[in-house]
């Protein structure tokens, strides 16, 4: 054990599982948030399984209420972790004409994927600055360079997370701060992120990218300080596109992607 300990939110499954993969593989202390406790448990288990006596926390909680945040943090000050990696995963999409779309859906999306990841950094930057070290990986998507039609109120979430990252990271030069923050941008990958939200029969479910990539590249970026992470050819293309291309045309090109193949958009 290195004596330091990663808190993973989103850590019952996809990436976030795969994340925490890696910090038990370098013999972290693990604290694995997500939703449900039966699955934080299956999760414990294959990490217990594959690395043996790595040292596990489960804090099941709803990163859609408001008050989960300040919870998590006081739970891990109680029990008095030092919070030495920070990886906001949590997240999820809902497909559909925002017209179509439920508005409840949708402002529990914006709670977690932006404005618990806002809380949980607010409360453990500020430790990781006292300290001078300490490293956040904010888990952004392909889904931040463009807009994304059918997919509205998750792409804008996703660019609010690159907003926000590139902001704090420029204020922590600015501060000389020792303390990394890291946006990792995965393109489509092989989570349960479509069934969620509903685009299994999308072009942009087709071929996804795979988990266990996707996480080592974000790790390896976390662990190396860089600013940002573009896993994979296909999450490198989406980039220099949003670079090259107006908006008008990215947002056409996600239509394509993000539009239901056989069937008309759910309602």
């Amino acid at each position: 054990m290195n004596d330091q300990t990663a808190l993973i939110t989103g850590a019952s499954s996809g990436i976030g599982f795969e994340l925490a993969r890696c910090f038990a593989r370098d013999d972290y202390r693990v604290v694995l948030v997500a939703r449900h406790l039966t699955e934080l448990q299956e999760a414990a288990r294959l990490l217990h399984q594959e690395f043996g006596g790595v040292e596990i926390m489960l804090l099941p909680h709803d990163l859609s209420r408001p008050e989960s945040a300040e919870h998590i943090y006081a739970e891990t000050s109680r029990r008095g972790l030092q919070i030495d990696a920070l990886v906001n995963d949590a997240g999820f999409g809902e497909t559909g004409y925002f017209t179509d779309t439920d508005i409840r859906t949708e402002l529990g999306m914006i709670q977690v994927n932006a404005a618990s990841l806002v809380h949980l950094t607010k409360l453990y930057l500020r430790d990781m600055v006292d300290r001078n070290e300490g490293r956040i990986l904010q888990v952004g998507s392909v889904a931040s360079f463009a807009p994304s039609p059918c997919q509205a109120v998750y792409a804008a979430t996703k660019a609010f997370v690159l907003s926000f990252a590139e902001a704090v990271q420029h204020e922590l030069r600015q501060q000389k701060s020792a303390v990394t923050m890291t946006i990792l941008c995965p393109p489509p990958t092989d989570t349960n992120f479509f069934q969620v939200a509903h685009a299994e029969n999308t072009r942009a479910a087709a071929r996804p990218a795979d988990a266990r990539l996707v996480a080592q590249e974000g790790y390896d970026a976390l662990m190396n300080g860089a600013a940002r992470s573009l896993p994979t050819l296909s999450a490198k293309v989406n980039f220099f596109s949003s670079l090259l291309l107006p908006d008008s045309v990215l947002a056409t090109l996600m239509n394509t992607q993000l539009h239901p193949l056989e069937k008309e958009l759910r309602h």
